[in-house]
């Protein structure tokens, strides 16, 4: 999902307040998609690799990370050819695009030159590099600090581990992001950190030396405090990388749960199987855990850190049992048609630093297709957002359980079959239209 917000080739959605009362969410054309050959490199990709070849020379071996389009790894494939035996290490946190790399690259992975993290279970990125001897890192400028800090101390412990102390770590990103905070991120993990030329309105960051007394990886710890059947509990809450919130209670997860509460203590919602689609820190999973003790639940994300996050809030909490699932997964596309009874949904509406109201619609289609008839799908989206139509359209009978200023809370009831096929939506397949990654978020 998330190209970045200099993806000059990418196709531009209306902003949330450019839509009119009432007005559905457009249907979003298909973005840039690393599974496919791109045209051309982006400014922020140019500034990279120019910036690794005015850089001193590599063992051969290239790690890549975050990396959206497959233009980074086809580069550092390029720029490793010359080396026999060395291999590129190209990890992502989104399930949808490590695939799309092995599709797209399935040459270089069977014949070993790259090696991309992917499979069912997401791997940290030290585990990943293990067997890796490269001292050369590229990447894209993560938006969240904390990402950028996370990523900063396992590669500093990497190449500590590794004795890769010659390591240089470049991360581009559009100027109009870049803040000092980034420097003094690096800096923590980094003896050296400066910056490189401009490209257009693009530039990038290049580390060096790992300190000896970088701090190891710190997940963020925090608490929540939730009505649960009506009774006040406290769950911990743990935050990977940069998983959204944190380890906090976002204030649209809040309301959603307070009003669903309500409806579970009375009876009016109950479920034999439960999904939390885009699980985050696990603040919805947890609920689920310990609201229906006797269910099948299942937390799931596109994203690594996301997954992590939740695995540590449920083990924090005391809710792990066999029956609570986390799975890293795109759109739910490994869950079978019609096997839930509830869906929980607090879905993503920016791409990258870019607000992208089409987001959702994705994870609208994957609700639709695992939810049961007369399942339920609870829904919490930014209020001045109008999503009721896209819901009613996919689900089936809609009302608003709550509203204030920032959000907005709707339940719906699937009492009629659904095929994105018979709507003009596009391939199936798994969890929904076959658009781009769409990473299983928290509003915010």
């Amino acid at each position: 999902m998330t190209a970045d917000a200099d993806r000059d080739r990418a196709p531009v959605q209306p902003g949330p307040d450019q839509l009119a009362p009432g007005q559905p969410v457009p249907e979003s054309p298909a973005p840039v998609h690393p599974g496919l050959a791109q045209p051309a490199l982006d400014q922020t990709e140019r500034v990279i690799l120019r910036s690794a070849e005015e850089g001193p020379g590599s063992r051969g071996e290239v790690v890549v990370v975050g990396d959206t389009t497959g233009e980074l790894t086809a580069a550092a494939l390029a720029r490793t050819e010359k080396h026999a035996g060395a291999r590129v290490w190209s990890w992502n946190v989104s399930h949808a695009e490590s695939a799309a790399l092995t599709e797209r690259f399935a040459a270089q992975c069977a014949n070993g030159r790259l090696r991309v993290a992917g499979g069912d279970q997401p791997l940290d990125l030290e585990e990943f590099l293990a067997e890796a001897e490269a001292n050369l890192v590229l990447m894209r400028l993560p938006k969240a600090l904390a990402a950028l800090d996370d990523l900063a101390r396992r590669l500093a412990a990497h190449a500590r581990t590794t004795g890769g102390e010659d390591v240089t770590v470049i991360a581009g990103g559009r100027v109009k992001h870049m803040t000092r905070s980034q420097n003094e991120v690096l800096a923590s993990s980094f003896t050296e950190v400066r910056a490189s030329r401009g490209i257009g309105k693009s530039r990038a960051l290049i580390a060096s030396g790992p300190r000896p007394e970088a701090p190891a990886p710190q997940p963020a710890a925090g608490t929540a405090r939730l009505s649960v059947r009506g009774v006040l509990r406290k769950l911990s809450l743990h935050g990977i990388g940069g998983v959204f919130g944190g380890a906090r209670a976002d204030a649209g997860s809040m309301l959603l749960l307070e009003r669903l509460d309500r409806s579970v203590s009375a009876g009016e919602t109950t479920a034999g199987s439960a999904i939390d689609l885009g699980c985050g820190n696990g603040l919805l999973t947890a609920y689920l855990a310990a609201a229906l003790p006797e269910a099948q639940v299942l937390g799931s994300d596109d994203d690594a850190e996301a997954v992590a996050s939740t695995r540590a809030t449920l083990e924090a909490s005391g809710l792990t049992r066999d029956a609570v699932r986390v799975t890293w997964d795109h759109s739910l596309a490994r869950e079978e048609t019609g096997s839930a009874d509830l869906v929980l949904l607090n879905p993503p509406f920016h791409d990258g630093t870019v607000i992208d109201a089409t987001l959702v619609q994705e994870l609208l289609d994957a609700a639709a297709r695992v939810l049961r008839p007369r399942g339920q799908l609870w829904f919490v989206h930014n209020s001045h957002l109008r999503y009721r139509p896209e819901v009613e359209a996919r689900i089936g009978a809609t009302r608003q359980q709550a509203r204030d200023r920032r959000f907005t809370v709707l339940s719906a009831v699937r009492d009629w079959a659904w095929s994105a096929t018979e709507r003009g939506g596009g391939t199936v397949r798994g969890g929904g239209t076959e658009r781009g990654r769409a990473v299983a978020r928290p509003s915010g």
